[in-house]
C-alpha cells in the first residue's frame, strides 16, 4: 500500500512541472484533438457509413499507441488528445448513424 510519504513525493514532483512543459503538452493535446476530429469528420463526410469510421478509429488509435511507445513521455499530450477523441467521435457518429438508420 502507498503511504502518505509516497503520495507527498508524487505531488511535490508534479507541482514542479515547468510552465513551458505544461504549455507544450496542452498544445500537443489540442493538436491531437484537432487531428482526431478531422480524421473522423473527413471519413464520415466521404462515406456516411459505419465501417470506415470504425476502421479510421482503429488506425488512429494504433498510430497514437505507436507514437507513445516510440517517443514516450515527450508526446503524451498528443496521444491523450488523439485516443479518447477519435474513439468518442467515431462512437457517437456510429450511434447516430444506427439511430437514423433505425428510424427510417
Amino acid at each position: 500500500m502507498a503511504t502518505s510519504r509516497q503520495y507527498a513525493a508524487h505531488h511535490e514532483a508534479m507541482a514542479r512541472v515547468p510552465v513551458r512543459a505544461a504549455a507544450l503538452q496542452l498544445g500537443e493535446f489540442a493538436v491531437g484533438v484537432v487531428l482526431a476530429c478531422a480524421a473522423v469528420a473527413a471519413t464520415y463526410s466521404a462515406s456516411h457509413s459505419i465501417w470506415p469510421l470504425v476502421l479510421v478509429a482503429l488506425v488512429v488509435a494504433t498510430i497514437a499507441v505507436m507514437v507513445e511507445v516510440r517517443f514516450g513521455a515527450k508526446t503524451t499530450g498528443l496521444v491523450v488528445g488523439l485516443l479518447p477523441t477519435v474513439v468518442l467521435a467515431a462512437g457517437l457518429l456510429v450511434a447516430v448513424s444506427l439511430v437514423v438508420y433505425r428510424l427510417n
